[in-house]
């Protein structure tokens, strides 16, 4: 085709038809230009359609991660709810000598043991991490997606503190100064008098601090839940597009 259009050139300015070659030559280069301006759209509709499908990928694997993440918060959820309940019968026993010693060792051995649960929230952010750290997240179009993803670590961390005060303060304070009264914690043992040892003020700040600490860990941990089922439902919808 190159060697058409030269041989085409060549006649030309031999026989002297210089205006006519001066046309062509232009008319060859817009050609040429609208050749180059078609070739750059091809590539960017096909980088586009890379992108596309890689955008697609990136938000289906995120998907079933935060799924999954959501499966284990729930967990964590339903098992310091019961730590704050067990808490709070704790307290009302405290308070009442008659359903402290009425309550048989082993509810009351099962209460303690429940209270003092403290599961530890352990996200998988193996693909969230992935995405964000190799700058896949900017093929992500939608900017509210990209904001909440980029959220989900500080998220965590709210979620997490208070569970993690709760686990200092366990190896600080509550085994050295309770877990070590074996009137306490020897509930086979425990009788009428020795419960009286539930009214003692290590243990009765313990169980408030539980119980309050708990309480604001499990307001934390739903905040995320709610958080994670949004940035679920945004990217389902996204993906449906």
């Amino acid at each position: 085709m190159i060697k058409f259009f030269r041989k085409i050139r060549q006649k030309m300015l031999t026989e002297n038809k210089f205006s006519k070659y001066l046309i062509y030559a232009i008319g060859e280069i817009i050609l040429v230009v609208i050749g180059i301006l078609i070739a750059l759209q091809v590539s960017n509709w096909n980088k586009k359609r890379i992108d596309s499908d890689s955008e697609k990928e990136a938000l289906f694997d995120l998907n079933t991660e935060i799924k999954s993440n959501i499966k284990a918060l729930e967990i964590i959820i339903a098992e310091h709810e019961k730590s704050l309940v067990a808490g709070k019968e704790i307290k009302s026993m405290i308070t009442d000598t008659n359903k402290l010693n009425s309550i048989s060792n082993d509810s009351l051995q099962s209460i303690l043991i429940v209270m003092n649960y403290n599961y530890t929230y352990d996200p998988k952010l193996g693909i969230l991490n992935s995405v964000i750290n190799s700058g896949r997240i900017n093929l992500i179009q939608n900017k509210e997606i990209r904001y909440m993803l980029s959220s989900i670590n500080e998220f965590i961390i709210d979620a997490d503190e208070d569970t993690k005060v709760i686990e200092k303060l366990r190896g600080e304070y509550y085994w050295p100064m309770i877990a070590s009264k074996k009137e306490i914690i020897d509930y086979n043992k425990l009788s009428r008098d020795n419960k009286k040892s539930f009214r003692n003020p290590e243990f009765i700040f313990w169980v408030d601090f539980i119980t309050t600490v708990r309480q604001s860990g499990l307001e934390e941990e739903n905040d995320l839940l709610e958080f994670l089922k949004k940035v679920n439902i945004a990217i389902e919808s996204e993906i449906k597009k």
